[in-house]
């Protein structure tokens, strides 16, 4: 969403969007329906019905709503540069921390299996 918000940063009347932030807190009593059950299923959402979900299939559609408290220019544009490129650069900080601690992650693991630099 952000890159889209970025590309139409000129075009008359585009409106700014963002996606939903999810609510995991009880997704999995939600899931079991409160009992603890080891068969409860997750499924992945997509942005578009033409998407795939883990499984091969058409999955639910994410939730997209326009941006609140947009200032609007001249031409209908709700789309601030300025804060859409602060939201770029956080989740491109957030991305490098999660794949570093991936890497670190698996470094661990050879470790313990004794494949890694600890030999």
């Amino acid at each position: 969403m952000i890159s889209q918000n970025i590309a139409n940063a000129d075009t008359p009347g585009y409106r700014a969007k963002q996606l939903e932030k999810n609510d995991f807190s009880g997704l999995v009593d939600q899931l079991s329906g409160g009992k603890k059950s080891s068969n409860a299923t997750v499924m992945m959402k997509t942005s578009s019905a033409r998407h795939m979900n883990a499984s091969g299939v058409a999955g639910d559609s994410a939730t997209i709503k326009k941006a609140d408290g947009a200032e609007e220019s001249l031409n209908g544009n709700s789309v601030v540069l300025e804060e859409e490129m602060l939201k770029l650069a956080d989740n491109q900080m957030k991305y490098g921390m999660v794949v570093n601690l991936y890497k670190k992650n698996a470094a661990l693991m050879k470790i313990a299996m004794g494949k890694g630099r600890g030999r």
